[in-house]
Parts: structure tokens; C-alpha cells; sequence
């Protein structure tokens, strides 16, 4: 009958094998070695037929036989295998090495292996093991020096661990969508463990504290996205915030009657926790169907190095996401603050005009009448044209283009300007390019534009017997037009111009609604053009608008919000 022979702590120790015997440092093995560069179940040897295979589990350290490094090979009697300082010897008479050739197992070998396995105490493997330069091997023509393997073992181990914080580096860099986060990291953990079948990453929701997977990965798309794991598993993690391996899912009692392991014949699988400054954030869970101890140790080590880089990522992200909502309330309360301060004025404005066309009514007289109704017609107007601004600047509008004469429409808007500026002592003048062939626009917008910015530079003159001039220009580039607006008014500081275009900031106090150069410069952006300013305090402003000549030009250039036709 076949049996392995080494020597243990109480000497030399026997053991039968079975059709499959599993040899590694936990005890729940068949053979069980007390030996940390022994994996947790590091080998096993398997009966096929009237043969003995020997298969290493993809061990973080490698399985030695007869002194050649192997990962599959079928046992002879006398046969020599090295796991980690153990040497076991095969023995079964029944199939004895090729002919000629004696295993040569001298007396000084067995005295090696003899004091290697007792000699060294488990606290002192680690150091004492790193100092041998050579260690003493078997093979079936006599005794030799080979190599030894462990440097070479932990430099492997240390590149896997500098590639998988390679790939997760990589993966995240400048990342801070959190769904874009947990997508590149499944990707990388892909490329880390090769083996993988299906990956996840559940996160803890903060407010009902449930667990959900945020992200799945699949090697082999399928047609269903079901996220089904073992949630007995996932909490032993969470809360042990420890990394669980599992070598067999199908025969581990932890396991075995998840329905998810029965579903998708899981074999093997991996969890690690996400934690983050001591706050457990979730878990990265790993598994495959191919076979039993597919993931070793040495991953589940490189899945724990991902975890901590990843829940870092996840925090970062996480933080983001709390930052953008908080400046989104923050920008949400700046806006209801403006509109109510706007609509107040509004509503104050509309009832005083009321009281004075009710006084008018009361006393029959039409000159009160009037002035009255004249102040609710003044402020309905004002109404009308805030909800118009607020529409223009929420919702995104295709400008309605229309072959249009700008030195027209700009003649049109001066006049318009020059009546109200009368009154405020400001003179309004325009100046029109005579070389200015019809464009393609569109002249509501484009009018729009021009009259909020003639009458910002009125208000900004008035008082000051100022002047506003209005000129259009066939600009140099010859598929573009610029319309200018100039005035010798106050002018404005630095640190005004850098609200200017800020929704809601107004210079004018109650009597500005601080949407017009915001839906300014919105519409002439849709139009794929840009608006420039250049302003002096005491000084003059000056805004210029460039179009594109026609909508082809626009769309050729990309500039509508950077899209193409």
C-alpha cells in the first residue's frame, strides 16, 4: 500500500494515502505540516487508475520532486518531495523506479532532513531559512546541492504584489466617479488574478447600513446580472475585518449550502474587507468555477494589498460624491435665495402700483390711474422677462437659425436703448460695418444678447452723461462676425469680472435679476461663438461677441458645446 514518510517533530512519521490526500500547513489536511512556507493546502496526491499523481495547488513556494521543481508528476516508490522544509519520501512497492536507477538515500541525507525538521522552531523558520545558501535534495541518482528556491519565491512574490499595486495605481489615477472607480478596479483585479471568474464589489450604504454590490464583473458575459454571493461569508468578513479564503466552496460547511456556490458552481473563492482609516466601507469579493484550490494564500495576500489600495479610492470618490452634493445645495439655496430676493422686488413693485391704481379708482382721478397701472405693467414685464432668462439659462435651446441682416437687428436695438437711455443722460450710438454681408443666426438670441449687454452699459453710464457705442465688424477671420458694445461708464474692479458671468451676481442690486449676462453668454456659446470683456474702474467697459458667420461653420468646428453635426 502506498504511503508517505517524513520525518515530524515526535520523529519519523507514516501516513496511508487515499485516493486523494492533501498535504499542506492546515490541519484540517490529511497531512499536515507545521511549516510556514508550506501553503495552507499547498499539494495533494491522487490515485488515477493504478498510478499515484502528485499535483501541487498552486503554491506560494512550489513543491519539489526528486530536487526538479514540478506542479504535476506521477509518483515511483522512493520518490523525494520537498514541501517547504519538509522532505517526504513516496514508498509503494508496487511501482518501483525505472530500472537502474537506485534512490540514493544516504544516511547523512536522512540526518539533514532529520534536524531541518527539528531543529527550527515555527518563530524561527522565517529568519533561519533566509540565511541557507543551499539545502540538501534527493535525487534518484544520489545525493546533491541544488539551489535554493526561496529567494526566488519571495522575489516573485514581491513583483506580483508591485504589479497588482500597479494595475489598481493605474486603474484609479484621477478618478474621483465612483462608478468609473469600481469599474477600472474590476478590470485591473482581472488582470491581477487570471483565475477569476466573476468579481464584485459590495459597499456598505452609510444610512441603512446594507450591504450592495456596487460593481460585477464577469471573464464570460451571461445573461443575467443577479449578484448572488454567500452573505454568511460576507458578514464573517465585515465583521472580523479579515480576508476569508475558502479552497473547495462545494464541500466547506461555511459554503457548501449557499445557493450561490450551487448556482454557479463556485469551487473556489476570496473576500477581503474595505477599510479605510479603521471604517470598514465594504468588500472585494473574487471567485472561479474551474476548480477546487485555484486561489492560494499568495492571492488572497495580493487581494488583501488590493483592498487597501481600493477602499482609499473608494473613500476618495465617496468624499467626492459628498462635496459635489454639497456645493449642488449649495448652489440650489444661492439660486432660491436669488429668485426669491427678485421676485420680492417684483411683488413689492406690482403692489404698489396696485394701491396707487386703487387710489386713483377711489379718487376718479386718471392721472393716478395711470401712473399706477403703469408701475404693474412695469414690473409684469420685468416678471415676464425674469422667467424668460430663467428658462434660457436651465434648459439647453437649439438657437432657431435664420439668414439675418446684424446691422439691422444691432439699428434696431440701439434705437430701442437710445429712448430708455434719454432719460438717464446717456447717449446711444451705433456704428455699422458696411462690408457685413446677411448672416446665419438666431435674431431672437442674437437680439437678446445685444440689448442686455446696450442696456448694462446704460445703467452702467447713467448719472455720468456717458456714451454707448454699438458696432458690428466683419472680423479677419472670414467665417466669423464680431459685435462690440462700449461704454465710458464706472467700469469694473478685477474681482468683478471674475463673478461677471456667475448666475445671480448683480451689480445693480434690486434692480438687476443677475441672469442677463449668464443668458447672455449661454446663448452665445449655443451658437458656438465666445464673449470676451475688457473693463478699467473709472474707465469704460468694453463686451465683444464673435459668431460663427453660419451654422455650417459651427458645426464644422465642433464649437456647439464641443459637438458635431
Amino acid at each position: 500500500m502506498a504511503l508517505l514518510v517524513w520525518n515530524g517533530p515526535k520523529g519519523e512519521t507514516r501516513r496511508h494515502l487515499e485516493n486523494e490526500t492533501r498535504i499542506g500547513r492546515s490541519p484540517t489536511n490529511e497531512v499536515s505540516l507545521s511549516d510556514i512556507r508550506a501553503s495552507v493546502c499547498h499539494a495533494r496526491i491522487l490515485r488515477h487508475n493504478d498510478r499515484w499523481i502528485f499535483e501541487d495547488l498552486g503554491s506560494t513556494n512550489g513543491s519539489f520532486v526528486n530536487g526538479r521543481r514540478k506542479t504535476r508528476a506521477i509518483l515511483s516508490d522512493g520518490d523525494a518531495i520537498r514541501i517547504g522544509l519538509h522532505d517526504l519520501t513516496f514508498r509503494d512497492p508496487a511501482f518501483p523506479p525505472a530500472a537502474g536507477v537506485a534512490p540514493a538515500v544516504t544516511e547523512q541525507a536522512k540526518e539533514s532532513a532529520a534536524r531541518r525538521s527539528t531543529t527550527f522552531h515555527i518563530g524561527e523558520l522565517q529568519a533561519t531559512d533566509r540565511t541557507l545558501s543551499t539545502v540538501t535534495t534527493l535525487k534518484s541518482d544520489g545525493l546533491e546541492l541544488a539551489p535554493q528556491h526561496g529567494a526566488s519565491s519571495d522575489c516573485a512574490m514581491l513583483t506580483r504584489r508591485l504589479n497588482a499595486c500597479y494595475e489598481i495605481a493605474k486603474a484609479t489615477s484621477a478618478q474621483l466617479n465612483l462608478s468609473d472607480v469600481m469599474d477600472r478596479v474590476l478590470e485591473a483585479l482581472f488582470q491581477i488574478f487570471a483565475n477569476a471568474d466573476r468579481a464584485f464589489i459590495l459597499l456598505i450604504d452609510p444610512v441603512t447600513n446594507q450591504v450592495n454590490a456596487t460593481a460585477v464583473k464577469r471573464r464570460v458575459a451571461q445573461d443575467t446580472d443577479t449578484v448572488s454571493i454567500s452573505r454568511t461569508a460576507l458578514e464573517a468578513v465585515i465583521r472580523e475585518r479579515k480576508a476569508a479564503l475558502c479552497l473547495d466552496a462545494m464541500s466547506d460547511g461555511r459554503y457548501a449550502g449557499a445557493q450561490s456556490v450551487i448556482t454557479h458552481a463556485i469551487r473556489s473563492l476570496m473576500i477581503a474587507p474595505l477599510i479605510f482609516q479603521g471604517q470598514v466601507l465594504g468588500a472585494i469579493h473574487v471567485d472561479t468555477n474551474r476548480s477546487a484550490g485555484v486561489f492560494t494564500e499568495a492571492d488572497l495576500e495580493l487581494l488583501g494589498v488590493a483592498a487597501a489600495q481600493v477602499a482609499g479610492c473608494v473613500a476618495n470618490a465617496q468624499l467626492h460624491e459628498k462635496v459635489v452634493a454639497a456645493e449642488r445645495l449649495a448652489a440650489i439655496g444661492e439660486t432660491v435665495a436669488g429668485l426669491s430676493h427678485c421676485i420680492k422686488n417684483i411683488l413689492q413693485g406690482i403692489q404698489g402700483g396696485a394701491f396707487i391704481v386703487e387710489k386713483g379708482m377711489r379718487d376718479e382721478k386718471p392721472e393716478t390711474l395711470k401712473m399706477g397701472w403703469e408701475m404693474v405693467r412695469r414690473n409684469n414685464a420685468f416678471m415676464e422677462e425674469l422667467v424668460f432668462d430663467l428658462l434660457s439659462f436651465c434648459k439647453r435651446r437649439e438657437p432657431e437659425y435664420a439668414i439675418s441682416d446684424l446691422n439691422a437687428l444691432c439699428a434696431e436695438v440701439s434705437s430701442l436703448a437710445a429712448a430708455r437711455a434719454e432719460d438717464k443722460g446717456v447717449s446711444v450710438t451705433f456704428v455699422a460695418d458696411p462690408l457685413l454681408t446677411p448672416v446665419e443666426v438666431d435674431p431672437r438670441g442674437v437680439r437678446r444678447c445685444v440689448l442686455n449687454l446696450v442696456m448694462n452699459a446704460v445703467d452702467a453710464s447713467a448719472g455720468m452723461k456717458g456714451t454707448v457705442t454699438v458696432r458690428t465688424q466683419a472680423s479677419a477671420e472670414e467665417d466669423r462676425v464680431r459685435i462690440t458694445v462700449q461704454d465710458t461708464g464706472c467700469g469694473m474692479s478685477e474681482q468683478t469680472k471674475t463673478r461677471l458671468f456667475t448666475a445671480f451676481f448683480s451689480t445693480k442690486g434690486s434692480k438687476g435679476t443677475g441672469l442677463g449676462l449668464s443668458v447672455t453668454k449661454k446663448i452665445v456659446e449655443e451658437h458656438g461663438g465666445h464673449i470676451e470683456v475688457e473693463s478699467k474702474e473709472g474707465a469704460g467697459t468694453t463686451f465683444a461677441i464673435s459668431l460663427p458667420r453660419t451654422l455650417a461653420v459651427s458645426q464644422q468646428k465642433g464649437d456647439r458645446n464641443g459637438h458635431k453635426s
